[in-house]
């Protein structure tokens, strides 16, 4: 059963029509108008909004135009002519420092590039993109060896956020970042509670800068929303999110 406010979807193999996956997705985006997507891949994915709505009678409704995103070459692993891939989107991720004071700094170090093909309905996945979590920026981008740089700036937001890691629900020290929104990951099969920051660049969908919550997670967009609230249950998970940060390109 999908959690409230969740979608089903099934994803197809198009060439001989087997199902390839089921589910549930747990996203503050809305997909009413997105019913439908798929890719170079030859798969198809489609989500529906009632009880138990993709079951054996679900299928890929036959007046749906799918067209899929156009294929780019994008940088891979190093920036060399001949070393490059193929996908709908570029992908650019670099590692960052927090300092004692909040300030976040993005290291020259650990930098990585490479493709992504289109991915229904994460809650930031948009064309062009970049966002900060954890101590590490993530970008997206759709035009051909758009990921050289990070291709967008990420404001520091001005949202006084808990930073670090716990056993306790209510430890007795956190360090404090800010950000556009805070996060709260459930406890990992070891205990530890993850808090931090959330920021996305501008011109990112206003959904991304919207509340949500998860069985996985809680995210929030009120001073130190992100200490203790055990009125939600939380259910132990194995993805675990370490911190957080919210850099600009440079």
């Amino acid at each position: 059963m999908c959690e409230s406010g969740s979608y089903c979807f099934t994803t197809w193999i198009v060439a001989h029509g087997a199902i390839k996956e089921q589910g549930c997705k747990t996203t503050r985006t809305d997909l009413t108008d997105r019913q439908c997507q798929t890719n170079r891949k030859g798969l198809v994915t489609c989500v529906c909004s009632s009880e138990k709505c993709n079951d054996a009678s679900f299928s890929i409704p036959s007046d749906i135009a799918l067209t899929a995103p156009p294929v780019i070459k994008c940088y891979s692993y190093s920036m060399k002519d001949d070393d490059f891939c193929f996908g709908h989107y570029c992908t650019y991720t670099a590692q960052t420092v927090m300092n004692d004071f909040g300030d976040v700094f993005k290291s020259s170090y650990g930098i990585q590039r490479g493709c992504s093909d289109a991915v229904y309905a994460d809650d930031v996945d948009s064309t062009n993109i970049c966002y900060a979590i954890d101590n590490s920026i993530i970008c997206q981008c759709n035009t051909e060896f758009c990921n050289r740089d990070q291709s967008l700036q990420v404001p520091l937001g001005n949202l006084l956020c808990y930073f670090g890691h716990a056993t306790n629900p209510i430890p007795d020290a956190l360090n404090y970042c800010r950000g556009h929104l805070c996060y709260k990951m459930a406890p990992d099969y070891n205990g530890k509670i993850t808090r931090g920051c959330l920021s996305v660049s501008d011109g990112a969908p206003a959904e991304l800068k919207l509340p949500g919550a998860s069985k996985y997670f809680k995210i929030c967009n009120e001073e130190l929303c992100n200490g203790d609230y055990s009125e939600n249950a939380l259910t132990p998970s194995s993805n675990n999110v370490e911190g957080s940060g919210t850099p600009e390109s440079g």
